[in-house]
């Protein structure tokens, strides 16, 4: 008992100190596990393909804020001993960028990060983004209104970061957070695609508007059907759409704040869909002009 409590305490020291050396250690930070080969991998991937290392015998820290937006820092990665051959490759990149590893028992790592991760997990610090960082630029940001199930919010921001959105923004309250959960299901896409976290939804959308971004609500009584980029003129190159709570939609102040409110055609005799998957059929919608136009770019695998 007493060798684990120290071990409790060096860990926590080693994380505090993590965080005072990581670059974005002002902004609001908290520690996430990242569950799951994939997740694991777009994290060692990243930082390998940088080429940097500042965190000495600390945590990896990540300067470059453009390639690996949501991590301040890395302080280690897990690995079960019974996880396989991939284990060993993910190890082995974990060394090269000298972030340290741990080898653990059978089950360890679905404990640590509640959730199933194959055997693979590693511990960083999630770095949310700033709202005004993020209307600063042009692109389609999603904005998640209560969105409170970590499987769709890890499904949206797959999406979201596939489709080529440029961030998304949650509540703070009430609300997924990004989580063990939310990494796994996103497969990675949670590191890249920037989050901002707000304490109100509502003026949050208004300072989009008054930063240009035209505010489309999804919402199943809406009046007009979702536009395609290119067929309405006000989708310009600043779109804010917003996603309503699985069962409850988006609440009465926000959806007070969008421009318009849309709908997603319905042929059938459903007469709704998850949240995740309106989200993405929106998403795509919105982005059709860009994603399946003759300009198409190619895949940016090879970015990463």
């Amino acid at each position: 008992m007493r060798e684990c409590n120290e071990r409790a305490v060096s860990r926590k020291s080693y994380v505090a100190k993590a965080r005072a050396e990581s670059p974005t250690h002002n902004r609001d930070t908290e520690r996430v596990l990242v569950a799951g080969p994939n997740a694991v991998e777009a994290v060692l991937d990243a930082i390998s393909r940088r080429g940097r290392n500042q965190g000495g015998a600390g945590a990896t820290s990540l300067a470059d804020a453009d390639r690996l937006p949501n991590v301040a820092s890395v302080y280690r990665v897990y690995l079960e001993e019974t996880a396989g051959g991939r284990s060993q490759r993910l190890a082995a990149r974990a060394h090269e960028v000298k972030v340290p590893v741990s080898m653990t028992g059978k089950g360890e790592c679905d404990k640590m990060a509640g959730a199933r991760c194959q055997g693979v997990a590693a511990e960083i610090a999630y770095a949310y983004a700033d709202l005004d960082d993020i209307l600063a630029r042009p692109g389609l940001v999603v904005f998640l209104d209560s969105i409170a199930d970590p499987h769709n919010l890890g499904a949206v921001l797959r999406t979201a970061e596939a489709a080529g959105a440029s961030a998304a923004v949650i509540p703070e309250r009430r609300a997924a957070q990004v989580n063990a959960t939310v990494m796994r299901v996103s497969a990675g896409a949670a590191v890249f695609l920037p989050v901002a976290r707000v304490t109100n939804l509502g003026r949050s959308l208004q300072r989009a508007k008054e930063a240009g971004f035209w505010i489309l609500g999804l919402d199943a009584e809406g009046t007009a059907v979702v536009p395609r980029a290119g067929d309405d003129p006000r989708t310009g190159d600043r779109i804010g759409l917003v996603i309503g709570a699985e069962g409850e939609g988006m609440h009465r102040l926000v959806a007070e704040h969008c421009d318009e409110l849309a709908r997603l055609p319905m042929r059938g005799r459903v007469e709704s869909l998850n949240a995740s998957v309106a989200a993405g059929l929106a998403i795509y919608r919105l982005l059709d002009g860009d994603l399946f136009g003759k300009d198409t770019p190619a895949p940016r695998r090879s970015d990463r």
